[in-house]
C-alpha cells in the first residue's frame, strides 16, 4: 500500500513539472514576442522621428532662405531647397532621412520625408504641407500723392494716372491717381476745381469742397465732410469710421459710417448698383423728412439702416503707424511715412562731407555728367573733370547696377555742398551708350534758378540726395528723354530729401516735370501751371494753381527700398500625415494634424 502511494506522488510531481514547463515556455515565448514587438515599435518610432526631423530641417532651411531673400518665389525656393538628405555617423543605427519639396498646386509647399533606421529595416513616410505667402513688396511710390501729415489740393490741377511703359500720358491715362495720408489724424482737403481720378484715403477727415469731384472711393478713419454743391461729388462709395456730413451733390455709390450721418437738402445717394442698402451708420442719423431720402419707400432714419457688424468689414481703417505696435521704432516715429528711415541714414549716405565743395554752373555754361567724369563744354572756360567714387547707398542694395563700364555692383556718386544752376545754365546727364546712373549727394541746398535746364539722356538716370531746401524756379526745366524706370532699375529722376523744416521742396515752374519725390519730414509746394508726372511723398503736400499730379503706374514695380516696406513672407502650417511609400501626395483638403 505504501509503495502505491509513493508511485502516485511521483506521477503528480511529474505532471506538475510538465505543466510548469509549459507555463515557463509559454511565458518565455510571450516575452520573446513582446520583446520583438517592442523592438519593432521602437524601430518604427525612431524611423518616424527621422522623418519628422527631415521635415523640420527642410522647413527651417526654407524659412532661413525666405528671411534672407523675402521676395523669393515658390519656384526659386524649390530650386534652392528642393531636396535634403542626411545620414547619421553611427553606422550601427543606420539613422537617415531624405526629403523632397514640391509645389503640388497654387501656393502650397509640400515636404515628403522618408525616415529610416538600421539600414532601412524600419521606414516611415511623412507628408507635411505649408502655405507660402511671398512678401508683399510695396513700392515707395505706390500712390500719386502721399501727404503723410496732410494733403491740400486747390486750383484746377487734376490728379490721375498713366503708364509710361505702355505709351504717353494721353494714350494711357486712367483713374488710379490715389491720394492718401498715413499718420495720426491727418486730413485731405480738396478745394477749387481739382478733380481726383482715384481713391482718397485719409487717417483724418476728408474735406470735399468747391466743385472738386472724386472719381473713386473716399475712405476715412475720422470723417467725411462734403460741402454744399451740385452734380456728382463722389463717383464711388463713401466709407467712414467716424461721421459723414453730406451737404449737397450726389454720391454715386453707397455710404457707410460708424458714427453720425447728416444729409442736407440737395444731397443724394444714388447707389447706382442697388445691390446694397444706400446707407448704414452706427450713430445718429439726421435726414430731411422727404421721399428723396428713402430707399424702396423706407426712410434713411429707419432702424434697418443702423450699423451692423458687417460694416466693420466694409469700412476697414486707413493704415497708420501705431505707437503701441511691437514694430514701433522710437528712433523713427514717422516710419509709416519714412519707411527708408532716410534722416537716420543720411549721414552714412553722404559720407565724408568735409571733402565737398559748392557746385554751380553759371549763365550760359554747360556741364555734362557721366558715371566716371564730367566736363565743361563752355569754350570760355577751361575744361575740368570730376572723378566719381565707389559708394554703397542702402536703398539701392538689391538693384543690379549696369553702368556700361564696370560689372561692380556699386553706385558711382558725386558729392557736393550747395548746388546751384544759374540762369541759362545747362547740365546734361549722359551715362554713355549702355546707360547708367548718376547720383548726387548734396549736403546743402539744391537750387535751379532762372531759365535753366537739366537733360537726362535716354537710359541714364539722376538721383539726388539733399539735406537742405530744394527749389525749382519758374523757368527751370528737367527734361527726361525717357520716363519711368531705366534698365538699371533706377527711376529716371528722383529726389530724396532729409530736410525737416517747412517748405523743403518748392516746384513753381511753368514747365512739366517728371520726378519721384521722397521728402517725409518736410512740406512740398506744387504751384504754377507745370504738371508733375511721377509721384510725390512728403510730410504735407500743397498743390495750387494749375499744377496737377499724374501718377506713373510703372513706379509700382520699382524695387528701390524693397525689403523695407510691405508685409513679410509667411509660411503657414496646413497639416501632416504618415503615408505609405506609394501613397499619393496629400491634398490641401485632406491635410490634417494627427
Amino acid at each position: 500500500m505504501m509503495k502505491s502511494q509513493h508511485g502516485f506522488t511521483l506521477i503528480k510531481v511529474m505532471l506538475l513539472s510538465t505543466m510548469a514547463s509549459v507555463v515557463v515556455f509559454g511565458t518565455l515565448q510571450e516575452s520573446i514576442v513582446q520583446e520583438r514587438l517592442t523592438g519593432n515599435f521602437q524601430k518604427e518610432l525612431n524611423a518616424r522621428l527621422q522623418a519628422e526631423k527631415g521635415v523640420i530641417e527642410s522647413i527651417t532651411a526654407i524659412k532661413n532662405g525666405v528671411t534672407g531673400s523675402p521676395s523669393m518665389s515658390i519656384a526659386q525656393l524649390l530650386a534652392t531647397h528642393g531636396q535634403h538628405a542626411k545620414e547619421a555617423n553611427d553606422l550601427v543605427s543606420g539613422a537617415q532621412y531624405s526629403t523632397t519639396v514640391t509645389n503640388p498646386s497654387g501656393n502650397i509647399i509640400e515636404i515628403r520625408s522618408h525616415g529610416s533606421r538600421y539600414n532601412q529595416d524600419a521606414n516611415s513616410y511623412l507628408v507635411a504641407q505649408f502655405q507660402y505667402l511671398p512678401a508683399v513688396e510695396e513700392s515707395l511710390f505706390a500712390n500719386a500723392v502721399t501727404g503723410c501729415k496732410g494733403v491740400n489740393l486747390s486750383g484746377s490741377g487734376s490728379v490721375d494716372s498713366y503708364d509710361s511703359s505702355k505709351g504717353t500720358y494721353e494714350e494711357t491715362k486712367t483713374n488710379n491717381g490715389d491720394v492718401n495720408t498715413v499718420i495720426g489724424d491727418s486730413d485731405v482737403v480738396i478745394n477749387g476745381h481739382s478733380p481726383i481720378k482715384g481713391d482718397v484715403k485719409a487717417s483724418g477727415i476728408v474735406y470735399l469742397k468747391g466743385s472738386s469731384p472724386v472719381i473713386g472711393n473716399i475712405q476715412s478713419n475720422t470723417g467725411v465732410d462734403i460741402s454744399s454743391g451740385s452734380g456728382v461729388r463722389v463717383v464711388g462709395n463713401v466709407l467712414s469710421r467716424g461721421f459723414v456730413m453730406h451737404r449737397g451733390g450726389t454720391v454715386s455709390g453707397y455710404v457707410r459710417a460708424h458714427g453720425d450721418v447728416t444729409m442736407n437738402w440737395g444731397s443724394d445717394i444714388a447707389n447706382v448698383s442697388a445691390s446694397e442698402l444706400d446707407i448704414r451708420y452706427g450713430g445718429v442719423g439726421s435726414f430731411p423728412n422727404d421721399a428723396a431720402f428713402t430707399q424702396n419707400g423706407v426712410h434713411y432714419s429707419d432702424e434697418i439702416y443702423q450699423f451692423d457688424p458687417a460694416v466693420e468689414e466694409v469700412v476697414a481703417p486707413v493704415k497708420v503707424y501705431d505707437p503701441s505696435s511691437p514694430d514701433y521704432d522710437p528712433n523713427n516715429p514717422d516710419k509709416e511715412c519714412d519707411p527708408l528711415a532716410l534722416p537716420l541714414n543720411m549721414t552714412d549716405v553722404l559720407g565724408d562731407v568735409t571733402e565737398y565743395t559748392d557746385f554751380s554752373v553759371g549763365a550760359q555754361e554747360k556741364y555734362t555728367f557721366s558715371p566716371q567724369r564730367g566736363f565743361f563744354t563752355q569754350s570760355t572756360r577751361d575744361e575740368g573733370f570730376w572723378t566719381a567714387k565707389p559708394h554703397d547707398i542702402y536703398i539701392f542694395d538689391i538693384v543690379k547696377q549696369q553702368h556700361g563700364y564696370s560689372d561692380v555692383d556699386t553706385e558711382y556718386v558725386f558729392g557736393m555742398k550747395n548746388f546751384n544752376l544759374g540762369s541759362d545754365g545747362e547740365i546734361v546727364i549722359d551715362a554713355g551708350i549702355n546707360g547708367g546712373d548718376v547720383i548726387w549727394l548734396v549736403d546743402g541746398d539744391f537750387t535751379l534758378s532762372g531759365h535753366t535746364t537739366i537733360t537726362i539722356k535716354e537710359d541714364s538716370t539722376l538721383t539726388v540726395f539733399v539735406t537742405g531746401k530744394t527749389n525749382f524756379g519758374a523757368s527751370a526745366q528737367i527734361i527726361t528723354e525717357k520716363e519711368g524706370i531705366a534698365k538699371t532699375e533706377h527711376m529716371v529722376f528722383s529726389i530724396y530729401s532729409s530736410y525737416d523744416q517747412a517748405d523743403g521742396i518748392i516746384v513753381n515752374g511753368a514747365a512739366d516735370l517728371y520726378a519721384s519725390i521722397y521728402a517725409p519730414l518736410t512740406s512740398i509746394q506744387l504751384s504754377g501751371s507745370g504738371q508733375l508726372y511721377g509721384s510725390v511723398r512728403g510730410a504735407v503736400i500743397n498743390s495750387s494753381g494749375g499744377s496737377g499730379v499724374h501718377f506713373d503706374e510703372i513706379l509700382k514695380t520699382s524695387r528701390i527700398g524693397t525689403g523695407k516696406t510691405g508685409n513679410q513672407a509667411q509660411l503657414n502650417f496646413l497639416g501632416w500625415s504618415y503615408k505609405h511609400a506609394e501613397a499619393s501626395p496629400v491634398s490641401n483638403a485632406d491635410a490634417s494634424s494627427k
